[in-house]
């Protein structure tokens, strides 16, 4: 089960994937780059334990090592929680060499989000430009944009924050034809 959690920097997107995490699972793993607030947040209980992971291209081996550990029988009552993937993938686009090992690790990291085998909460950010975007951010923000889009079609919930209010997207979403 996919759910993500998106909106701008401070609307609070990880105090809310929290609190929602900790009503739907008994246990979880949080997994943070450590880039946002300097203390990690108060997890929901004693069976939530974080891992400061850093930034990189590790969080598709973490997601990976983690499916490969779990029992799948327990699954429904574990929730692994991504905070964010917009650092992750930011760090992860620095450290890249080109476009194209870039695309590979980025296709790399969404293979690992969406084979994960249970419950797992990702928390992203939506992406906006500046007025005079750098070739470098206008790159980044399209293919973050992308990968939201991508999995937002498989995310069974998704929420959006904007200054605290939570929006249930998928209760309010319009379709059309392109």
């Amino acid at each position: 089960m996919l759910i993500t959690v998106t909106g701008g920097i401070g609307s609070g997107k990880t105090r809310f994937a929290l609190k929602y995490a900790a009503q739907i699972s008994r246990e979880g793993v949080y997994l943070s780059t450590g880039d946002h607030d300097p203390v990690i947040p108060e997890l929901p209980s004693a069976h939530y334990r974080a891992i400061q992971a850093g930034n990189g291209f590790r969080l598709a081996e973490l997601v990976t090592q983690i499916n490969r550990e779990s029992n799948l029988f327990l699954a429904d009552q574990r929730i692994v929680i991504v905070d964010s993937l917009t650092s992750w993938m930011a760090a992860g686009f620095r450290a890249a060499e080109d476009l194209d090992q870039q695309r590979l690790e980025t296709q790399h990291l969404l293979d690992a989000l969406l084979s994960y085998q249970g419950k797992i909460l990702v928390i992203t950010n939506e992406m906006h430009g500046s007025l005079y975007p750098s070739e470098e951010e206008r790159i980044f923000a399209a293919r973050m944009a992308s990968v939201n889009r991508i999995l937002q079609t498989h995310a069974e919930q998704m929420y959006m924050l904007v200054s605290g209010l939570v929006i249930d997207l998928k209760a309010q979403q319009v379709r059309y034809e392109d």
